[in-house]
């Protein structure tokens, strides 16, 4: 008796998305002589095309995920080398739309420097207790870190978003000192 012969089919999903970067940070996804680029497509193994300010990732699902997060990350402000660090298991990028917190422009520009700080103090602070990249550009606040630690800094940016001095923002990162992934 002869059984049927049967042949072994892969299947590879292959997903597209397609995203808008600030003309402006066009050039930083590209990188000089389209470094940036490259590694992006190296690291994430996926094929990244870029039409003006109009980004198509093709890739497998999860690699995709990952390239979308480090070009949105670049597009809000982030330079590549901080942006890369998505690549790392545990990171992730998220991000707070500033206009939640402000009914006007000249709201929006005060609220980014309470974020920002003099010199950009109130930022670094944040950045050197959570061990989380922020970025403040246009109307967003961006994040890049362990999940746990962005969950710390997004609550003392938010308490500066609504109004609470620096102190209280502070004493916030000192008593959460604890929950921060080193």
């Amino acid at each position: 008796m002869r059984l049927p012969s049967y042949k072994k089919v892969v299947l590879v999903s292959i997903f597209v998305r397609e995203l808008r970067v600030p003309e402006e940070r066009v050039g930083v996804l590209i990188g000089e002589g389209g470094e940036t680029k490259d590694k992006l497509e190296e690291f994430s193994e996926c094929k990244v095309t870029i039409n003006d300010n109009n980004v198509m990732i093709e890739g497998d699902a999860l690699d995709e995920l990952t390239a979308e997060n480090i070009v949105k990350a670049i597009g809000r402000g982030f330079n590549p080398e901080k942006a890369f660090k998505l690549i790392e298991e545990g990171y992730e990028f998220h991000q707070i739309d500033i206009n939640r917190f402000a009914d006007t422009q000249k709201s929006q520009e005060r609220l980014k420097g309470r974020v920002i700080g003099k010199d950009g103090e109130a930022r670094k602070h944040i950045e050197k207790m959570t061990k989380t990249d922020l970025s403040v550009y246009g109307k967003t606040v961006g994040f890049v870190g362990h999940i746990q630690n962005i969950e710390i800094a997004q609550e003392t940016v938010k308490m500066l978003l609504n109004g609470s001095s620096h102190a209280t923002a502070y004493d916030f990162l000192e008593r959460n000192q604890n929950r921060v992934k080193r």
